[in-house]
């Protein structure tokens, strides 16, 4: 991953991410942000004094709190936000539904529907875009630049690695349950990122996890992404804390958030999860195993 040409390309794209309107009026406007990720590249990018409010998606950093909530991101209130009389919502392609959007834009705020990002490459490019829509280019590219250092470490390291671990993704929703994070999904996206192979790449999409299955996956490491701190309990979980994979400490429970927003705590994310992985056996320990030795 070549910081030069990602950043150029995101440029380049800008056009297209921003709409016919001019990005003028958006540098010193009032906006909404309406995914958790756009909005920790908000605030990453120093204009959150520009937020007039964000959905329920944004929960971090903490002070995010003290805005005012304009519901979900995939049901976003055409009243509710217009409220907030913001000049600019930023969002992804996931926002819905698709009347309120038309509805603001027809009244005059314009809306910003960023591509949803799922790669290293692709949150570098989006940190670029947003950089363009506020008037911080400059901020922008530093902020990509210290993610991309990182990026190429980890990319580093998975070659080095030369195999790839088998490692399960849950996520813990609260009263949602728990959820394999299958194929399809930013959980696999995250594991590809890491080199890792998914361990229910069989499943597409998010699945209700079962104790059969999770036993059957027998994976090398473990990861939960909860949507809120302590909603997962491995008192709840039995099977998976006989797993030699939980047992031996090959395992993470932490912000889904930060695992899956795909945002500026992407490099923070890969950093944790490299650091769980087991070490690929040397050719001597394997050869040793076989002799039973």
């Amino acid at each position: 991953m070549r910081l030069t040409g990602l950043l150029l390309a995101a440029l380049l794209a800008l056009p297209a991410y921003a709409g016919s309107a001019s990005n003028a009026g958006a540098k010193g406007s009032r906006i909404v942000s309406a995914d958790g990720a756009v909005t920790e590249i908000l605030f990453a990018l120093g204009v959150e004094d520009r937020l007039v409010g964000v959905d329920t998606t944004s929960k971090y950093p903490e002070d995010v709190n003290q805005l005012p909530k304009v519901g979900y991101l995939r049901a976003l209130p055409f009243e509710g936000v217009l409220s907030l009389e913001p000049d600019h919502l930023i969002t992804t392609e996931e926002a819905e539904p698709e009347q309120t959007l038309q509805r603001l834009e027809q009244v005059g705020v314009k809306v910003t529907r960023l591509p949803v990002a799922q790669s290293p490459e692709q949150t570098l490019q989006r940190i670029m875009a947003i950089g363009e829509l506020v008037d911080r280019e400059e901020a922008a590219a530093r902020l990509a630049g210290e993610l991309q250092v990182v990026f190429t470490d980890i990319d580093k390291k998975v070659a080095a690695r030369g195999s790839a671990p088998k490692v399960l993704l849950l996520l813990a929703a609260g009263g949602h349950g728990v959820s394999f994070g299958g194929s399809h999904t930013g959980a696999d996206a995250l594991l590809k990122a890491i080199g890792a192979t998914n361990a229910v790449s069989n499943i597409r999409g998010y699945k209700p996890a079962s104790r059969e299955a999770i036993i059957s996956a027998n994976p090398d490491a473990i990861v939960v992404a909860e949507s809120a701190p302590g909603q997962f309990r491995i008192a709840d979980w039995p099977e998976l804390a006989q797993l030699p994979a939980w047992k031996n400490g090959h395992r993470y429970v932490g912000d889904s958030m930060m695992l899956l927003s795909f945002g500026p705590r992407l490099a923070e994310a890969l950093v944790i999860l490299d650091g769980i992985l087991p070490e690929a056996p040397t050719a001597e320990s394997t050869l040793a195993s076989r002799h039973g030795d």
